[in-house]
């Protein structure tokens, strides 16, 4: 007998975030919010890639504005690379408030338009269509040892409590 509730589980998953992401009657940030809570529910279930993709999600949701700006697929790509080496680099594998996660994106973007501005103002022409592994090897430098300061901030700031992560996993576990 095959056990189909992984298979179940991820087809779940995959309905959920496709009506997140489709969902344009919603707030941008409440439908960001839920990709977050999403993104560290699946943390703790070991879905680390989705969770990171719900992460890459949430925060270029709540930045809006930058993501239209900037409409590029080499933005996402730069982005959803280093936001998954800033998580990886973590002891805990999750992006643990909202105000973490802007300030990580922050960080990225910040990268990012200085790159472009590199890449402009360079003697060297760079040429070709697709800079990701370049962009790979862009090292940023995050506030990884920070993670004890977090506990300080419980309950603040977008921070899960026990209840809504409870919460979270009932949801889940309802798509199936």
């Amino acid at each position: 007998m095959v056990d189909k509730s992984g298979l179940n589980y991820h087809k779940a998953l995959n309905v959920c975030v496709a009506r997140l992401e489709n969902d344009e009657e919603e707030n941008p940030l409440n439908v960001a919010k839920r990709f977050f809570r999403l993104g560290v529910v699946l943390s703790h279930l070991g879905e680390l890639g989705k969770s990171i993709d719900c992460f890459n999600t949430a925060f270029t949701m709540r930045d809006r504005e930058f993501e239209v700006e900037s409409s590029n697929s080499q933005w996402r790509k730069f982005h959803d690379y280093q936001m998954a080496t800033y998580i990886l680099g973590k002891q805990r594998k999750y992006i643990a408030s909202l105000a973490e996660g802007d300030m990580v994106h922050d960080l990225i973007k910040q990268r990012w338009l200085k790159l472009l501005d590199e890449i402009e103002n360079s003697e060297i022409p760079f040429r070709g269509n697709d800079l990701s592994q370049w962009f790979k090897s862009v090292k940023i430098d995050f506030p990884w040892s920070q993670e004890d300061l977090e506990e300080l901030f419980a309950g603040e700031g977008g921070q899960l409590e026990e209840e809504e992560l409870l919460e979270c996993v009932k949801i889940t576990q309802q798509m199936g």
